[in-house]
């Protein structure tokens, strides 16, 4: 067996760890099921050990495949290391980034950015999958996860980049609104992903007023929900980067403009690992230092480092 062959073997054996799920595993490192089944079988064959126990629903290690684990990760790492330090004297990037996105950011502005990246970067390949409800990162082979609202999925590592601002809009034909209070006897559309039945508004001299929200159109998605509102159905919370132009042509009317919901974090995670290679890294550089640039009220939000989710 070739040296080469053992790395993929392990790879494929830490991703069978990380996702209890053959066919998850096999996905993820762009290999069929059968395949994955026959790597997972040369490999055992190989360690003289079985490494997982197989049962009709799902997949667990024994023993002896938990404290192969630690290893087989390690030495994984230390080769990726290798890798990206012979790459970084070339000054190239290489190899396959798999991230999940935002529906609306990652078909538009986030989608952009990326294909800038990939077009600086073309030995760079990127899987592009746009989800908004939380999901099991490892399970899906994501390297990245950008989230728009709070992570709540434990053991990510989590930083927090950007701050989406959000504003209160209706359809110029809608009644001139200055007091929020004034909105809880109004119809809403509501983009009920990102906004509860109940929303803290801050305002002049950082006074606070809890709007009740009486919800006529919920939806997930935000293009309907800013269709709805063009055509008058009620007020909405919405984010300024998705309606700047509708605002900018008079299309759309800002009200209680003193009043302000709370903003919307937008972060990117990660799987824990102790290596992170070089290419990941460099497309959260590029992001944060882009997405600023792309979209109305996006700007870079206090730096705090990583920490877990």
């Amino acid at each position: 067996m070739k040296t080469l062959d053992r790395f993929e073997f392990m790879r494929l054996f830490v991703r069978i760890a990380e996702t209890s799920s053959l066919s998850a595993a096999a996905q993820s490192v762009g290999i069929s099921q059968p395949t994955a089944s026959r790597q997972l079988r040369q490999l055992e064959a190989l360690l003289g050990v079985q490494l997982v126990r197989r049962s009709t629903h799902d997949l667990a290690l024994t023993d002896a495949g938990t404290r192969f684990l630690e290893d087989a990760r390690a030495m994984l790492a230390d080769w990726e290391t290798s890798i990206d330090t012979l790459r970084n004297e070339r000054e190239e990037l290489t190899g396959p980034i798999r991230v999940a996105v935002p529906v609306a950011l990652g078909q538009t502005i986030l989608a952009t950015i990326a294909a800038r990246f990939l077009v600086r970067h073309p030995a760079v390949t990127i899987d592009w999958r746009l989800i908004d409800q939380p999901g099991d990162l490892a399970a899906g082979g994501y390297d990245l996860w950008i989230r728009a609202g709070p992570v709540r999925q434990l053991g990510l590592i989590v930083r927090h980049l950007w701050r989406i601002d959000r504003t209160i809009v209706a359809a110029p034909g809608f009644r001139a609104v200055t007091d929020p209070k004034t909105l809880e006897r109004l119809p809403a559309v509501v983009l009920f992903t990102f906004v509860s039945e109940e929303v803290l508004l801050t305002g002049p001299r950082h006074r606070n007023v809890t709007l009740k929200i009486r919800a006529a159109f919920n939806t997930d998605n935000i293009y309907a929900a800013i269709e709805a509102v063009r055509e008058g159905v009620g007020y909405a919370i919405l984010p300024f980067w998705a309606i700047q132009d509708d605002l900018n042509s008079g299309r759309l009317i800002e009200l209680c403009p003193e009043w302000h919901p709370p903003f919307l974090m937008l972060s990117v995670a990660y799987p824990p690992s102790r290596y992170r290679p070089v290419r990941i890294s460099a497309f959260v550089d590029y992001l944060w230092t882009e997405l600023p640039k792309a979209g109305a009220g996006i700007v870079a939000a206090d730096a705090d480092g990583e920490q877990p989710a």
